[in-house]
């Protein structure tokens, strides 16, 4: 990727167009260029508008480095910050994290927004976390707040206990076999 194409892509994704932002942040998974790492922390910390920071939190996972790593956790623990850039934060680290992650999103399990809660769970689900079954079992009987787009909260802790059911056999010593070294 040249130079030019990577201010353009910043550019567009710190951009007034919430399809551009995102389009800008699939292109990036097209050419992971770990030269855009400075400029996707900085917008995913500090973008204008919330889709530019959640097109961050989507685009920057494919980078998976203890950097943006740390930046997604720090995000999703930061209550400040709008639900869905926190949501989008929690569902990056499900594909990109380290062991202090699974930390992070077990307290998202209990954060007053249902869109953190559902990310979280459907996190905790990839990654077949164990420590959240108690947390999930009691959001599969009691979270019937339906994330717009998707489904109940209550649905997803419940997919994610079947999730981790599945898991067991792939863990090796208690070890999440998907965590990346940070």
């Amino acid at each position: 990727m040249t130079d030019e194409q990577r201010r353009q892509i910043v550019s567009t994704l710190n951009g007034r167009s919430h399809v551009d932002a995102f389009e800008a942040a699939k292109a990036v998974w097209n050419d992971a260029d770990k030269r855009l790492e400075p400029s996707l922390i900085r917008t995913l910390k500090h973008g204008r508008r919330p889709f530019n920071r959640a097109a961050a939190a989507y685009a920057i996972q494919i980078l998976s480095t203890p950097m943006t790593i740390r930046a997604l956790e720090s995000v999703l623990k930061n209550k400040s910050e709008s639900p869905r850039v926190r949501g989008q934060a929690a569902e990056s680290l499900a594909h990109r994290h380290r062991r202090k992650s699974h930390d992070v999103l077990l307290a998202g399990l209990d954060d007053s927004s249902k869109e953190v809660r559902f990310w979280c769970a459907f996190a905790l689900g990839k990654m077949a976390e164990r420590r959240a079954a108690a947390v999930l079992e009691r959001l599969a009987v009691t979270d019937k707040r339906v994330v717009r787009g998707w489904h109940s909260v209550a649905k997803e802790a419940a997919d994610a206990l079947d999730n981790i059911a599945a898991a067991r056999k792939d863990w090796r010593r208690g070890r999440c076999t998907f965590c990346v070294r940070a």
